[in-house]
């Protein structure tokens, strides 16, 4: 038991190591039983009318890009088999070169047009709190030109979709603390029901707004990605990379339990001795 409490932990990186890459090597499959709150996401889009306005806010990094991405590609390939108009942008300036690449795949994808079926407004500095409320008002003010440095006033999507009250749902997508400001000053503000999907880290701090309804469900993680694609009944990224998880999670639990025997039988010996 004293060669486990004094193990380098450069092994237990060396386990982890190489047990992801024989689960990406030998890929295995798994159930996945999408989880209530991801799937009250995915209710609620299916209930939306065609033609309906979606917000998604991609508040990310392309650091946090492997929970985010597939968070995010699952959700854009649903509202456009579902025939709604996508707005997106973010409050990340580092990230809206890859949320903006991530509409312009996902909407050529399943032939939608850009202007008119879908924008990406981009990135605009200033309190998070100020630009919701401009958007509240014009979003055209807030965004004169979109991420491709287009004009947005010429644009059919954003004709019919002048404001945020023209908007029936808002997803914020966070690697970060930015989906409480838009609680309190766009989904509270303006009425719209709102979700958030974010990385595994940040979904504990808001599943209390799940019980306050103001936020209709949450998808996050890897996991919330696999649960939303198995809806969708298109396995991506996401249903690939959870066997990869699961394994690693269960090397980890391996350890912490030896770690735990450890440290209590050394207890009891010392007690006795």
């Amino acid at each position: 038991m004293a060669e486990i409490r004094q193990i380098d932990r450069r092994w237990i990186f060396l386990c982890v190591a190489v047990a992801l890459v024989v689960a990406m090597l030998l890929p295995f499959s798994q159930p996945i039983s999408p989880s209530p709150s991801v799937r009250a996401v995915y209710d609620f889009v299916e209930e939306l009318p065609a033609g309906s306005c979606v917000l998604i806010a991609t508040d990310y990094d392309p650091q946090a890009r492997a929970e985010v991405v597939p968070i995010t590609d699952a959700i854009l390939t649903h509202l456009f088999r579902r025939d709604l108009r996508v707005v997106g942008m973010t409050f990340w300036p580092e990230g809206a070169s890859l949320g903006n690449r991530l509409f312009e795949q996902a909407g050529q994808g399943l032939g939608k047009e850009r202007g008119a079926d879908f924008v990406y407004l981009g990135y605009k500095p200033g309190p998070i709190s100020q630009i919701i409320t401009n958007m509240g008002e014009d979003i055209r003010s807030a965004f004169p030109r979109d991420a491709n440095n287009q004009p947005t006033a010429g644009m059919p999507i954003c004709r019919n979709v002048s404001s945020l009250r023209d908007v029936r749902y808002i997803i914020d997508i966070a690697a970060g603390s930015t989906v409480d400001p838009w609680i309190v000053y766009g989904g509270d503000k303006y009425r719209i029901p709102m979700a958030a999907g974010c990385t595994a880290v940040v979904g504990p701090e808001l599943y209390v707004y799940t019980n306050t309804g103001q936020l209709t469900g949450i998808v996050a993680g890897l996991r919330g990605a696999a649960d939303y694609e198995v809806l969708l009944g298109s396995p991506g990224s996401g249903v690939q990379g959870m066997p990869a998880q699961s394994v690693v999670h269960a090397i980890i639990v391996l350890f912490v339990l030896a770690g735990n025997v450890a440290y209590f039988v050394r207890r009891r010996r010392t007690a006795d001795g």
